[in-house]
């Protein structure tokens, strides 16, 4: 309810709350004495504005845009409306998740107005065996619009990352609703837009934000365009499959012919990173042969 009043009022008061002070600060939000206030900084997400950016085939796949000042995880809350009915169509967009979820279980930050928080409900016409490349074609889709707005040394970590000089900028969670032929999913993306001071603080691992870069990039126009391309790569790999994308993403693939260890439980396999297979595999030189590893528990690191 605070997120929501403050969207609409711009301030809010605290009548002495700290906890609650302390929470919203965490978030990102401006506390001053006993008020919440609007960042100076922050330029709220516009549905009229995103509507307006998207081109003919999204608007007309679009059924539904939903715009929230607070939600626990996007991504949740739209496999929740999964159980009721289709979901393909659906967008969701919070200004802040208090419980955005990453690959593998992990907490996803996103302050108050500082991120694009979208998760999107896709249908595909094509067997749930072949899903497994989808998380790379989104994540070539989130580069490629990044690069579209003039971002700069971006690359593709196996299976989900986005990178901008060579630190994450975006995260990538699909998951399977119960629907299928066609195959029904929610596809969840982070993006960092003016998050960074909130984040070095929360984060294992190094983050980038795209305001490294850019200054004065509307969050809504970026959410509109993420929607457009999106939209376009599913139509796309509905067609063609991994093959249309494979030499795209190789192209921006960070860890490329370096050695890199690969992660799976308490396992670890080392080698020299050969790729990705048709099937979106990673293919990982071992010395003996070339092996294929799928996702899920696998990370990548740098030896």
């Amino acid at each position: 309810m605070v997120f929501a009043a403050l969207v609409d009022k711009g301030r809010v008061e605290l009548s002495g709350d700290a906890a609650l002070a302390k929470t919203l600060e965490l978030h990102g939000v401006e506390v001053v004495g006993e008020e919440a206030r609007l960042p100076k900084d922050v330029r709220l997400l516009e549905a009229k504005k995103i509507e307006e950016n998207l081109g003919q085939e999204a608007s007309e796949w679009l059924s539904s845009l939903q715009l929230f000042a607070h939600i626990e995880s996007t991504n949740k809350h739209l496999m929740k409306l999964a159980e009721r009915g289709p979901i393909n169509g659906t967008v969701l967009i919070a200004e802040v998740q208090t419980d955005g979820r990453g690959r593998r279980g992990r907490t996803w930050i996103s302050p108050f107005g500082r991120n694009i928080a979208m998760s999107l409900g896709m249908s595909l016409a094509c067997p749930s065996v072949g899903i497994g490349a989808v998380s790379l074609v989104i994540g070539l889709a989130i580069a490629d619009v990044l690069r579209s707005v003039g971002v700069r040394n971006v690359e593709l970590k196996w299976p989900n990352d986005v990178l901008m000089e060579g630190r994450k900028v975006s995260g990538i969670l699909i998951e399977l609703t119960n629907r299928s032929d066609p195959t029904e999913m929610v596809i969840g993306v982070g993006i960092n837009v003016g998050a960074r001071d909130f984040l070095v603080a929360g984060i294992e691992q190094q983050v980038a934000d795209v305001t490294e870069q850019i200054r004065g990039l509307s969050r809504s126009v970026l959410a509109g365009e993420i929607i457009n391309v999106v939209h376009r790569y599913c139509r796309e790999f509905e067609k063609l499959g991994f093959r249309a994308f494979r030499d795209r993403w190789m192209a921006l693939h960070a860890y490329q012919d370096r050695r890199v260890a690969v992660t799976s439980g308490s396992a670890s396999i080392h080698g020299i990173c050969r790729g990705i297979s048709l099937s979106g595999a990673l293919l990982l030189d071992n010395g003996e042969e070339v092996i294929e590893l799928i996702g899920g528990e696998i990370t990548v690191r740098q030896s």
